[in-house]
Order: C-alpha cells, then structure tokens, then sequence
C-alpha cells in the first residue's frame, strides 16, 4: 500500500482554519450541545475520546466525521450536549512526534510536546539501535529529548562498565542523561524536576519501566503495569494507548510500548541531521553525495578511526540507512 502523503504546514493551517469556520457556522443549539469549550486530548480510543477542559474535568466524547488525525496533546475545541459531546476542531499543532506503521504510512503518536524522555532499561535487553532511533526522531521533530537509563537496580557488576560507557557516550554528545530506578526510587525526584512546568511525554520499549516511573512522580495515576518475560526477554504492552496525566502545571503522557522503532517514512538524506555529532564531519566528506557506508574519502570513517565520534553511532546510523533502502 502506498505510503500516506504528509501534510505540509500549509495544509495543517488550512485544515485548521476550516475545522475553526465549520465551528462557527454550526448553530450553538445543534442537537442540544452547548457553546464551544477549549481542552485537550487526553486519550483517544477509535471515534472517541477523553478530553480535558481547563477545570481538569474529563468526559468522552466523540469525533466529528472527516476531522482528521486526533491524537494526545491536541488542543481542541469541544462542545458538550445532555447525551455526551463532539470535538468540532483541532488546533494547530505546535510540534508532533510520528512513526511510520505498515499498513497507514506515518502515524502521529503524540501532539504539542516541548519534552522527549527515552526510556532505556538493561531488561528487556538494551538496544542502542532503538535508542538512536528515537533520537533521529526527536531531532529531525525538533524537539528537546532526554535520555532516562531506568532500572539501575537490574544492573549486574559485569554490565557496570558497559552501562558506564553508555552513559559517557550519550553525555558526551551533548545528551542530558538520567540513571534512575522505578523500583528503588533513585533518581526518581530529578526526573521529576525536570518534567515539572512541562508537556513531555515517555517513549521507549515495551518493559522498560515507562509506566512505573509515572506512577512514581505521580502516584494518583495509577497505570497498570506488567512483568517482562524471562524467556522472551520482551516486555508486555500494558499501556494500549497514550494518555495525558497532570501536574499542577504542565502535563507528562505515558505512551504505549514498542519493539521495534522505524524510521522507514524517513528519506534516507534526511538521516544524518539526526546525528547531532556525526553531521559536523559531513561536510568534509570527499564527495558530495557520500552517504558515510563505505565510500572513500568519508570523513565520518576518518573521524571514528580518530576516535572523534563513536564507532557504534555510525553503525547504527548505517543501520537505518540500510533500512529505509530495503523498505
């Protein structure tokens, strides 16, 4: 199935614009609801959702015909009748995450954040492949992410040092870096400093904590929460949708786990500029159009034998260029 086409911030503007004429064209007594009321998202489940208003009071309501992508974080305009409510209008959005899925090309995950964490763990297993490619996201969304390496209490002395190393890496890239425990409470209290005044949202593989942490900074929130296999080594995918949970000011969004994170709704010239250390070396590449695998003259090459910048970052970078060409 071909991929769906993006719409480009012209198009968004337009579609708002028209969902706010639509609003204001309907008679206020339509079908009893009442006047128009700003919230947000707070979950969305098929053609309903949990909206918020201003007071915090939460009602489902459901999603006018053709209104388009509505997901976490979207500002909206809503209107409530004796039977329920409607959301009339999305706002434009001020920043969005997406990933591409298999079957409806790319999917909006989470709308109108100002903060990334991602979540790491030492189990289920870590993958700084899946880490990099969060981190490609980010960037090329433009927004501000931090890395959390939760379940420090898992940690075995022989993957001390390597943890360690990790840890550096990322740092050293310009990273700001979390080691916390869900568990043990340690870290819990600066993860939460951080997140305060706020839209973040957690993202990360399934099991490695996203939802316990969440339940640690807030604990009214009560999310469920599984266990990860010992076989699989594969977390569970408790959390089935985003949901938005407040603080006093600001607001954090648990999202739900994955395996895997693709980057295939990505053009592969657009990879490197998720790569905040291995793009600098770029432009001294010998050709043009190097795409720093196994061309001669690649400055990345040179700079990793230099020890410049990390032999496992191009790697994974490598990775997902390869990737998106076998997509």
């Amino acid at each position: 199935m071909a991929k769906r086409q993006k719409l480009t911030l012209q198009q968004k503007r337009r579609v708002a614009k028209s969902q706010r004429k639509k609003l204001q064209d309907i008679p206020v007594d339509d079908n009893d609801l009442g006047p128009g009321i700003e919230g947000i998202v707070v979950s969305r489940f098929g053609e309903q959702a949990d909206v918020a208003e201003p007071s915090g009071q939460v009602h489902r309501v459901y999603l006018r015909q053709n209104l388009g992508s509505c997901v976490s974080g979207d500002r909206i305009i809503f209107r409530l009748g004796k039977d329920g409510g409607v959301i009339e209008a999305i706002e434009e959005r001020r920043s969005e995450l997406t990933r591409p899925t298999p079957h409806s090309g790319i999917k909006t995950i989470v709308a109108n954040i100002d903060r990334i964490f991602i979540v790491v763990a030492p189990f289920p297993d870590y993958s700084s492949t899946i880490l990099d490619r969060y981190l490609v996201a980010c960037e090329l969304a433009g927004i501000p992410t931090q890395i959390v390496f939760n379940k420090q209490d898992l940690i075995t002395p022989e993957q001390h040092d390597f943890f360690t190393q990790q840890i550096q890496l990322y740092q050293s890239i310009g990273y700001t870096v979390h080691t916390v425990s869900a568990k043990s409470d340690l870290g819990v209290e600066e993860l939460k400093q951080q997140m305060l005044g706020h839209e973040s949202i957690l993202v990360g593989q399934s099991g490695v904590g996203k939802s316990s942490l969440i339940n640690k900074i807030l604990p009214s929130s009560q999310i469920a929460t599984g266990e990860v296999s010992e076989n699989s080594r594969l977390g569970t995918h408790t959390t089935t949708a985003s949901r938005v949970y407040f603080f006093d000011s600001g607001h954090i969004i648990d999202s739900p786990g994955v395996r895997e994170f693709g980057l295939t709704h990505m053009e592969a010239d657009q990879i490197i500029y998720g790569f905040r250390d291995l793009l600098p070396f770029a432009a001294e590449c010998k050709f043009r159009n190097c795409r720093h695998l196994n061309e001669k003259g690649c400055a990345i090459a040179q700079a990793v034998e230099t020890k410049a910048v990390s032999k496992q970052r191009l790697s994974n970078y490598q990775s997902i260029i390869n990737s998106i060409a076998t997509s």
